[in-house]
């Protein structure tokens, strides 16, 4: 009995390492096709929660995508292409972000909704691979960003960023330290802009910045240090929580907000998880004081 315990506690222990959220396909090898009309064109994004500026295509007839799939890759098949183009004779960026897009003419900048759900241990470091070509004075950038909402707002938390200001014409490593905050975000966002004052319609046509390999990485003291929800275990359609007697509530988040009660929790700790549909999902466990206690990563349902 005493080694099964044992085995157990080595198992729940390497369970909590892994409740780390990784950057959903960081390596950029999984992608949907957008299909266009007429003189509308088709474009691809990469899946796992990342969207870009190319919605914006399918109301420009003859444009070209900001963000493309380039067999260039610094590893596996496939990297981001990311070029600043002119639509409507203004300057729009290549970017993309874990988030949503949702075009507004009225105000072009709001349609950029950055950011997809966070809970466990906050990484200590930010890493990925670049190349860039400007185009005249031009700079990139590529960041990840940490937030909370606070009741009324978004709150940046922290942003570990860097800026390329000149031309990186062989894939480099961009390895940036994060410190630990003084609150735990339950957002999070990575971008990346071939021009990087692009939000403000500022930067030169033709830039161009591929990226590939994204990931987080963390120390193990801030692993132990930090009190992270539990992971939650899928299996197929149903999801196996930890801490069932401390469990009050578990919903389903996806990336537009849309939120599902999933219902008790039965003795087992098992979730039917039916109810999500099409989209990404994470779910989450929470106590009697409304606290996450335990989540899951990022779950695609197609």
């Amino acid at each position: 009995m005493r080694i099964v315990m044992s085995m157990m506690m080595i198992i729940m222990t390497t369970a909590m390492v892994r409740a780390q959220q990784q950057i959903p396909n960081g390596g950029l090898e999984d992608w949907t096709r957008t299909p266009g009309s007429g003189s509308f064109k088709d474009y691809e994004e990469p899946s796992g929660g990342w969207t870009s500026g190319n919605g914006v295509i399918h109301i420009a007839a003859g444009a070209d995508p900001v963000c493309e799939k380039s067999s260039e890759s610094h590893s596996g098949q496939y990297a981001a292409k990311l070029t600043t183009r002119s639509v409507f004779g203004q300057v729009a960026s290549g970017s993309m972000y874990l988030g949503v897009f949702s075009l507004n003419l009225a105000n072009p900048a709001s349609s950029a909704k950055r950011g997809i759900p966070y809970a466990g241990p906050v990484p200590t470091r930010f890493r990925g691979f670049y190349r860039y070509q400007p185009q005249g004075n031009d700079s990139a950038a590529i960041y990840a960003m940490f937030t909370r909402w606070n009741g009324n707002a978004r709150v940046l938390i922290h942003e570990a960023r860097l800026t390329i200001t000149e031309a990186t014409p062989t894939w480099t490593e961009l390895n940036i330290s994060i410190p630990p905050f003084d609150e735990a975000p339950d957002s999070m966002s990575v971008v990346a802009a071939s021009s990087a004052d692009g939000e403000n319609f500022r930067g030169s046509v033709g830039s161009t910045l591929f990226v590939d390999d994204f990931s987080f990485e963390w120390t193990t003291s801030r692993v132990e240090d930090t009190r992270g929800p539990m992971p939650i275990i899928i299996a197929g359609t149903t999801a196996i929580l930890p801490l069932v007697d401390r469990v009050r509530t578990v919903s389903a988040v996806d990336l537009t907000g849309r939120t599902l009660d999933l219902g008790p929790v039965n003795s087992s700790g098992s979730i039917d998880l039916a109810p999500c549909t099409h989209g990404l999902w994470f779910i989450i466990a929470r106590d009697e004081q409304n606290v996450v206690i335990a989540r899951s990563s990022g779950i695609v349902v197609r």
